[in-house]
């Protein structure tokens, strides 16, 4: 465990994994595969996807080491891979002796058509492995995980026994799943049952019987998830999306959240109070120092720390920075706009007043509101240029760094507390080997090199920025 938190401090921090690789389904859908025991994906593919698949895009700390695809041809694409994918089935029961062999589809099959049920009545009877394939059913992102969750959900996951006030803890937005120990205390202490915690190093028999439990605890009703509800009578539970009020960082929040299983379950709510008490009793020591303190935030829906440090440390907030570039491709203008409105209000209800809001400021305008508001910190990620800020004095949380402390329960805002602390009663370096690096205006985490191969690929793939 240890070496795997290393390996995700250190490639969280690093700032071109992901603009430098290649991103797409492939990469979900091997996230999900990855965390399963005894399971090995098969790419139906050109050689060249798994080639650049050995390194998630999406968790550069995950490397795939044993990644056969099909190394489909042109003429394969023309005529289909039934053959050469019944070649690669057999070879790899034989080699690495699996328990499951995910197949996961790419471009490349998925239009031809190739029909994988006709493959696999073919060659199950040949292997001892459970054969299972990507369906492609998924309608919203992260495409690649959704539908390999569809894929387990049709193909591995049976009818069983109901166990009362029993639930599965799915990853929740912003959380790693080998971090909710106290998450799992809590709902003990409350009386649930936990048949099981996804995706985390999970057998084929724990995902064989997630029907068991009474209620599932997932990010949104992906299409697996109302698939298991109408299949195998599994309620379901999710956050509150885009209610910037009651995110899971702050005590009210997560504390919201634990009354709402409790309804679901019948469980003893009395438990929830007297935990977020012990966390505002720890929580003190740090609001002491921290309370008045001006900050300036960035754009945050439910995993950021801005709620935390204005909601229950009671930091002030005169500066709201919104760049839109990279929340325009995947929301509309009034999405965006219903969240910074959402945010001004939340901001100005703990306050007292509004923020001023800049949107789409250069790194020298930020720099310069931040001086006249005596702004001590910035609460920002990839959008923000932390060298400039730092050579300006300027010290930065970066949100980036939330990957390494979130977790799931009230720790989560003592973890934001402590980690603003020592940010904020630190002096900062202004001589980093990284900060003698120019960096792109546009993509601020990017050197101007990256940003200029990032527009390359951008306008080769017809992805505009509005």
């Amino acid at each position: 465990m240890q070496y795997k938190q290393q390996k995700i401090r250190i490639c969280s921090n690093f700032p071109l994994h992901r603009q430098s690789g290649i991103p797409g389904k492939v990469c979900g859908a091997l996230r999900i595969a990855n965390q399963i025991k005894g399971c090995i994906p098969i790419l139906h593919s050109p050689v060249g996807c798994a080639f650049q698949r050995k390194i998630n895009t999406f968790a550069p700390y995950e490397i795939t080491y044993n990644l056969p695809c099909t190394d489909l041809t042109e003429v394969d694409t023309v005529y289909g891979g039934h053959e050469k994918l019944i070649e690669k089935i057999l070879e790899v029961d034989k080699k690495y002796k699996p328990e499951l062999i995910m197949i996961i589809s790419t471009c490349a099959p998925d239009l031809i058509g190739e029909d994988y049920e006709i493959t696999l009545d073919e060659v199950r009877e040949k292997v001892n492995a459970k054969i299972i394939y990507d369906t492609g059913h998924a309608k919203r992102a992260p495409v690649g995980m959704q539908s390999a969750m569809y894929s387990l959900a049709t193909q591995v996951m049976e009818v069983g026994e109901k166990i009362e006030k029993s639930l599965n803890i799915f990853k929740l937005s912003y959380h790693r799943t080998d971090l909710v120990d106290e998450f799992v205390d809590i709902l003990k202490e409350m009386g649930a049952y936990v048949n099981g915690i996804y995706f985390n190093n999970n057998t084929v028999e724990e995902i064989r019987n997630i029907p068991r439990a009474e209620l599932n605890l997932v990010d949104y009703p992906a299409d697996w998830v109302l698939y298991a509800e109408k299949r195998f009578g599994m309620k379901y539970l999710t956050p509150p999306r885009l209610k910037v009020e009651d995110s899971l960082t702050t005590l009210n929040g997560f504390a919201k959240y634990l009354y709402a299983i409790a309804d679901a379950l019948n469980l003893d709510a009395d438990v929830v109070e007297k935990r977020k008490k012990m966390a505002e009793e720890e929580l003190e020591k740090y609001k002491q120092k921290l309370k008045g303190k001006k900050i300036a935030s960035g754009f945050s829906v439910h995993g950021g720390a801005m709620q935390t440090l204005i909601e229950d440390i009671g930091m002030e907030c005169p500066i709201l920075i919104l760049k839109t570039r990279r929340m325009s491709l995947s929301m509309k203008d009034e999405v965006i706009k219903h969240i910074s409105n959402a945010m001004t209000r939340f901001i100005e209800k703990h306050q007292g007043y509004a923020p001023e809001i800049l949107i789409n400021p250069t790194t020298e305008e930020e720099i310069r509101a931040m001086k006249e508001h005596g702004i001590e910190l910035c609460v920002g990620g990839m959008e923000n240029n932390m060298f400039e800020y730092l050579r300006n004095g300027i010290r930065l949380f970066d949100m980036r760094r939330m990957m390494q402390i979130s977790k799931v329960g009230f720790g989560n805002a003592i973890n934001i507390a402590r980690e603003t602390y020592k940010i904020l009663f630190k002096k900062p370096k202004s001589s980093l080997l990284l900060g003698n690096l120019n960096y792109s205006e546009k993509n601020p985490s990017l050197t101007t090199y990256w940003a200029d191969i990032v527009d390359v690929f951008q306008t080769c793939w017809y992805c505009e920025y509005r």
